[in-house]
């Protein structure tokens, strides 16, 4: 019964097929390889991958694109899914979603802070600024910082810090809780854990975790993870606006690896990850 399929497939007009498969995603038109030899031929065709392709590259860092660049646009795009590829901005770089063709970001510590990644003692304000036009439109996206609590934290427990990420005036705004840690419940009904840490000067009581404070996920790696917000992408000029703060106590002990924005669609994919390794 395949076989007859199989054959009318066969017999559709390539520039068919082509126009078809360039109408979905790459993770379809990587799929597409599969169904036979003409979807195959079509799926990897660079007027495939020059549509599924984000025509709005922004130009990389020297050497970060090898002098003779990928072949082919499916190359390129392999290319870019496979690993961030660094900006002339100092500090930032790229990768494409490989299931959606979204760029994505990653802002390493150096530039968030003057000079390393560490908080010795002080204030908590970290500030970090993206052009929208830089991010795919119509894309929701979801910042998050990877960080570390070093041997003598202090003061990031309570009072719990605000994050935000958007545009100016109408960001996501939520508490988080860099001192604690959600812990994935042993049955699927259950709620998840959060835990507080006590902290290296002193033991004063923990507060109460309530339902409307975000607390970090720990990764495979021993970094800890945590959402500071979300943000739809419609286009346009103007920045897009990420900060974690909390003046009111000096605090020490924070390890900053970078803040990555990601498309919806791969946050909750690299989620699922964590939680799988972290069980």
């Amino acid at each position: 019964m395949d076989a007859p399929a199989a054959c009318e497939i066969e017999r559709l007009p390539e520039d068919l097929l082509v126009h078809v498969i360039s109408l979905t995603s790459p993770a379809d038109a990587f799929r597409a390889t599969a169904v036979s030899r003409a979807f195959h031929a079509a799926a990897d065709s660079d007027t495939v991958w020059s549509r599924l392709l984000p025509r709005d590259l922004p130009q990389f860092a020297r050497r970060e694109i090898p002098r003779k660049p990928p072949s082919t646009k499916k190359g390129m795009f392999r290319r870019l899914s496979g690993e961030p590829a660094l900006l002339p901005a100092k500090y930032v770089r790229m990768q494409l979603d490989k299931a959606t063709g979204a760029k994505c970001f990653t802002l390493s510590a150096c530039a968030l802070f003057s000079e390393a990644g560490e908080l010795g003692y002080g204030i908590l304000k970290i500030r970090a600024k993206i052009q929208k036009n830089m991010l795919s439109q119509n894309t929701t996206y979801v910042a998050y910082m990877v960080f570390k609590l070093g041997p003598r934290f202090h003061g990031f427990d309570f009072p719990f810090q605000e994050a935000s990420f958007g545009v100016a005036g109408s960001e996501s705004v939520r508490k988080v809780c860099l001192q604690g840690y959600v812990e994935d419940a042993d049955k699927a009904d259950d709620p998840p854990r959060k835990h507080i840490m006590p902290s290296y000067y002193h033991n004063r009581d923990a507060v109460p975790p309530g339902d409307d404070v975000v607390f970090p996920r720990k990764t495979a790696d021993d970094w800890m993870e945590v959402e500071l917000g979300e943000f739809h992408n419609k286009g346009g000029d103007g920045d897009v606006s990420i900060s974690l703060t909390e003046t009111t106590e000096p605090k020490s002990g924070l390890i900053v690896w970078g803040i990555v924005i990601r498309s919806k669609q791969t946050n909750q994919k690299k989620k699922k990850e964590v939680s799988k390794k972290g069980k």
